[in-house]
């Protein structure tokens, strides 16, 4: 049985560089009908929650994957038989992402975390002696609290 994924909805990146599928009875590198090589591709699937790796076997060269590579994957599929004893993946491409594409669809990161603060002011050291102004804003948005920004109490 063929359970289609909408792979849409996922991130893909590949984790390491594909290699020879390898037949279980001869231990040789399988081929293609018309001789092409059968690669095993290993990719982490993310949906922004949670993460799998996955691995499924492509036909031809799959030089182009290296590991760190966001991709997108077309036909994606897992199966199973003998009434589920038996479980694979199996997709018909994988493509890479173009940078400027990787970009858009990576979340942003908050303010806070991109060295800046709210009103545009600089980010608080652990060592420094004075919450900058960022702090003192993000203090006043949680009640108050010294503790909430890490800041220090003048009472």
């Amino acid at each position: 049985m063929r359970f289609p994924i909408d792979a849409g909805r996922l991130a893909f990146t590949v984790t390491a560089p594909p290699n020879a599928a390898k037949d279980f009875t001869t231990k040789k590198a399988k081929v293609t009908d018309d001789g092409q090589p059968i690669m095993v591709v290993t990719l982490l699937a993310m949906d922004g929650a949670d993460s799998a790796k996955i691995k499924f076997n492509l036909p031809g060269e799959q030089s182009h994957l290296v590991p760190g590579l966001p991709v997108r994957v077309e036909g994606l599929c897992f199966n199973t038989a003998k009434e589920g004893e038996v479980r694979w993946w199996s997709a018909a491409a994988v493509t890479g992402v173009h940078a400027s594409a990787a970009a858009n669809a990576a979340p942003s990161r908050p303010a806070s975390m991109a060295g800046e603060g709210a009103a545009g002011g600089t980010r608080r050291t652990p060592h420094a002696s004075a919450p900058s102004a960022s702090a003192s804003s993000a203090s006043a948005r949680h009640g108050g609290s010294p503790m909430a920004t890490g800041g220090e109490s003048t009472s």
